[in-house]
């Protein structure tokens, strides 16, 4: 999986589903970002709950990408756009 591919499902998320926006996936994206830009503090609480769900940011990301794709394929048609 590419990053840009990975960006690319969050965009499709947001402009066709605007109220999954909110969902704690898209904030849980939100955050695996930060991580793998290493724009979170050592001792935030979001980067201590990170570390204790996942070994890595790319455990993460491959996770996330995997709940992202199944959404993704049910929306059908649309992706297709």
């Amino acid at each position: 999986m590419k990053y840009l591919d990975f960006l690319w499902a969050l965009d499709i998320l947001h402009r066709y589903c605007p109220k999954y926006h909110s969902n704690e996936i898209f904030m849980l994206a939100d955050d695996i970002l930060q991580w793998i830009n290493n724009e979170l503090p050592e001792d935030s609480s979001k980067l201590l709950y990170l570390k204790s769900c996942f070994d890595s940011p790319r455990e993460a990301m491959m996770a996330l990408w995997k709940e992202i794709m199944l959404f993704a394929d049910s929306l059908g048609p649309l992706r297709r756009n």
